[in-house]
């Protein structure tokens, strides 16, 4: 399960996307564009502490390598806890997902999720390796994001291996 985001599309990089999917064997078995509702987007951007804290260690530990000041990550997040960090990105994210349209497309093949992360790249475009969506169309990066206190422009969505089959009902009950 993947879904390409609003910046896929502004950036008329569907195609493109796409083509990259089917070069490297998978089989596109559901496609479709639409907006996400407000409740999609609680499913897959879980409300959970869990969820938040994950998050905003992944976004402390940036911010620290990349030499901004606790009192700088204090002015963009309002708080230095990584939960709330973490329901600030993510709220961030959601109200990007539901802003425009996006592409839900639901993909086959050997080993689908792993294969479709690894094609992806890294969830920092501006980390992801050559050769991978990400790495090759991205122009984004999640420093330059939190510095703007946005969602990271990060193209596509794919489901993790253990989530493919839940993300996949999600979007079958509530976008398909």
């Amino acid at each position: 399960m993947i879904f390409l985001g609003p910046d896929a599309i502004d950036r008329k990089l569907v195609g493109k996307v796409i083509t990259m999917f089917e070069d490297s064997g998978f089989k596109i078995v559901k496609m479709k564009k639409g907006k996400m509702s407000d409740k999609l987007a609680k499913l897959m951007y879980v409300d959970t502490e869990e969820y938040f804290k994950g998050r905003g260690e992944k976004t402390l530990t940036g911010m620290k390598e990349n030499n901004i000041s606790e009192d700088e990550v204090r002015k963009i997040f309002g708080s230095l806890d990584p939960v709330e960090m973490g329901r600030q990105i993510v709220s961030w994210k959601r109200q990007y997902e539901t802003a425009g349209d996006i592409i839900g497309v639901i993909v086959e093949g050997e080993d689908a999720a792993n294969r479709t992360r690894k094609l992806i790249g890294y969830t920092d475009p501006s980390k992801a390796d050559r050769g991978t969506v990400r790495g090759d169309l991205g122009n984004d990066s999640i420093m330059k994001a939190n510095m703007e206190r946005r969602a990271v422009f990060n193209l596509l969505h794919a489901s993790d291996d253990d989530r493919a089959e839940v993300e996949i009902k999600y979007f079958e009950d509530n976008f398909f």
